[in-house]
């Protein structure tokens, strides 16, 4: 080539790259992910330089160390989440999960927290294609001038949450669209999240659905996504010895492929369904499999409310204490019996509606014998006569557990309810938890001291420890202050505890820390109400939990003190 040509070809070359990187980064199938890549890692750059730098000679815990690490750590949660909005995709996957790691850093955990409702919708014509290769050419093609009858709200996905509600009063005539598949199927999103997006639908039988479409191009950008934090993770460890993270990548890439497979997802919705068949307190949605496939995913369409307000809980005709004890009876019964864990039960992944009045009645006339996990007590549950019934409506992540890990579980949850110190040590040890590391499962699981008295011992009664069912206990939990003794977790300490962690148990304690922000958010609502109707009289809202928490020496998941 010509010394004349080379600026040309120079000048082409990068036109041409600049013309790819656009295109890659604002294609709307996430392109095939390079310049993804390049911001994520150009991201981890600076946040391991400002934590090195912003450290450098500090004393390790003295009180400048400590607050230069707070601070490091506001800004990094603030880079990291500009990063997962940017990239979108599997990074807003992967910002959710780590938000809700146990032990992460409050910062973290606040501002990830933020990606649950940050999505943007797809195009239509991009739902479409995906429908449409699904089940042939026009199965989704309503006319552009269908509107639907009523205002919906759903806010849905994988991890994000699943949640139908609507005021719409009946389903559009069956003429709005021509498709033999859907005889309607709206433009409109009624949720958009990070893998998915929903839309309201009617069969050709006239069966109102929602239908969850999974967003293109999600499985090509699944090996670079993937190959970059593996990447990160590893730097961040040879930058950090102490911190490493290494282990999540895998247990994200697992969780993720479970995800993105919509049939396995109907399945676990129909095993969970079954899992809680003779309780009317919660149940699973119907799976239309005549039209889900792996990218697809076809179920009834829900009405009810949504489980954490308290208000529209009562304008539903159902009780907020009530909705509370079938999420936390129903879910431990999920651990500790089955060994089927749910591993995001997000409020919006369900919807509390009544029971209808044949099943109520029947409740009434024949209550179910109820028999603990751990077989030390059997009573008659009239509870179920309650109407209150819970639909869990996203079931895209479940996890497993052998029978000597469900039993371990049971001996570890009437271990903490009881304040057993030596038990809970005994089970951690078991769970190849370090000993320096112990204290952490009851705080974790129940934002518990782990050196407090047993229930009914001396000790306990002479006062010498806080009581967690106390005042004083409950406000020192809502502030995270009651640890054992010790402060926050610090990050090697969360690197540490999470490598020693059997990988089931990182799926139980994001459930346990779901369910149990729940019915503090309905405990929370409860003691307002009671404080604005004198008739209830002056009731505490962890006097309510602590109530039902250790009735009879027994924790509740999620309910625990």
């Amino acid at each position: 080539m010509s010394l004349s040509r080379r600026p040309l070809a120079a000048l082409a070359g990068a036109a041409g790259a600049a013309a790819f990187a656009r295109w890659d980064a604002t294609d709307t199938k996430g392109g095939v992910g390079l310049t993804r890549a390049a911001a994520a890692t150009s991201t981890a750059a600076l946040i391991v330089a400002d934590y090195k730098w912003s450290l450098f000679g500090l004393e390790k815990d003295s009180p400048p160390f400590v607050s230069a690490r707070a601070a490091l750590h506001e800004r990094a949660a603030k880079r990291l989440l500009r990063l997962c909005e940017r990239n979108g995709g599997l990074y807003t996957k992967a910002g959710q999960f780590i938000g809700t790691a146990s032990g992460m850093p409050v910062p973290f955990q606040r501002e990830l927290s933020k990606l649950q409702d940050s999505a943007t919708p797809l195009p239509f014509e991009d739902v479409q294609k995906v429908v449409d290769e699904a089940f042939g050419a026009g199965a989704a093609d309503p006319p552009a001038a269908t509107k639907t009858d009523g205002v919906v709200a759903y806010s849905a996905s994988t991890d994000d949450g699943m949640n139908f509600a609507s005021n719409a009063s009946k389903a559009p005539p069956a003429e709005a669209c021509s498709s033999t598949v859907f005889s309607f199927f709206d433009r409109e999103p009624i949720a958009a999240a990070s893998l998915a997006q929903v839309h309201r639908a009617v069969t050709a039988d006239g069966d109102e659905v929602a239908v969850k479409v999974q967003r293109p191009g999600l499985r090509r950008q699944f090996d670079v996504d993937l190959a970059t934090m593996r990447l990160i993770t590893s730097a961040i460890t040879v930058a950090f010895p102490n911190f490493d993270f290494t282990f999540l990548v895998p247990e994200f890439a697992d969780r993720l492929t479970r995800e993105l497979d919509f049939e396995l997802e109907g399945r676990m919705c129909e095993r969970a369904g079954r899992a809680l068949a003779d309780d009317p307190r919660m149940v699973t949605p119907d799976i239309y499999w005549e039209l889900t496939t792996s990218k697809v995913l076809t179920m009834e369409y829900v009405r009810g409310a949504k489980i954490d307000d308290g208000p529209g809980l009562r304008a539903a005709g159902v009780d907020p204490r009530e909705a509370a004890e079938a999420l936390a009876d129903t879910f431990a019964r999920t651990l500790l019996c089955h060994g089927f864990v749910h591993g995001d039960p997000h409020p919006g992944n369900m919807l509390v509606r009544r029971q209808s009045d044949e099943i109520v009645a029947k409740a009434k006339r024949e209550p179910r014998r109820k028999l603990s996990p751990l077989g030390f007590f059997s009573r008659r549950d009239k509870r179920d006569a309650s109407g209150v019934q819970i639909v869990l409506l996203d079931h895209g992540l479940y996890t497993e557990l052998d029978e000597p890990a469900r039993r371990r579980m049971c001996r570890l949850w009437h271990a903490v309810a009881m304040r057993d110190p030596s038990k809970v040590r005994e089970t951690s040890e078991e769970m190849g938890v370090p000993p320096s590391l112990r204290w952490v499962l009851p705080q974790l699981m129940a934002r518990q001291q782990s050196h407090v008295a047993p229930v009914g011992t001396a000790k306990e009664r002479a006062g010498s420890v806080p009581d967690p069912r106390s005042a004083e206990g409950a406000a020192a939990r809502v502030d995270g202050l009651i640890r054992g003794g010790r402060p926050p977790m610090t990050m090697d300490q969360v690197s540490e505890f999470g490598k020693s962690l059997p990988r089931e148990m990182m799926v139980v304690m994001r459930s346990n820390a779901l369910i149990r922000n729940i019915t503090r958010r309905l405990a929370a609502d409860i003691a307002e109400t009671d404080a604005r109707d004198k008739s209830a009289g002056a009731r505490s809202v962890f006097g309510w939990l602590s109530k039902r928490s250790f009735k009879k020496g027994r924790g509740r998941f999620g309910l625990s003190a």
